[in-house]
């Protein structure tokens, strides 16, 4: 696994569940939560992200997930 995979998994790992959160342009880092996604993007673009990464985190983590 490469770092940024890593990292990447980390992020995930340590974000809200069943929530929506966005991740920085180089997956480096959360720059948003939010239980909706238009919330997401009013807060991603408040934070100054550029092109951010959205996504739906599961309600629960199953062993074959990231």
């Amino acid at each position: 696994m490469s770092s940024q995979e890593a990292i990447r998994l980390k992020l995930l790992r340590s974000a809200p569940l069943n929530s929506w959160i966005a991740l920085s342009a180089d997956e480096s880092k959360i720059v948003a939560t939010g239980a909706t996604y238009s919330e997401v993007v009013e807060l991603s673009e408040r934070a100054g992200a550029g092109d951010p990464l959205i996504i739906k985190t599961p309600e629960q983590w199953s062993s074959l997930s990231v």
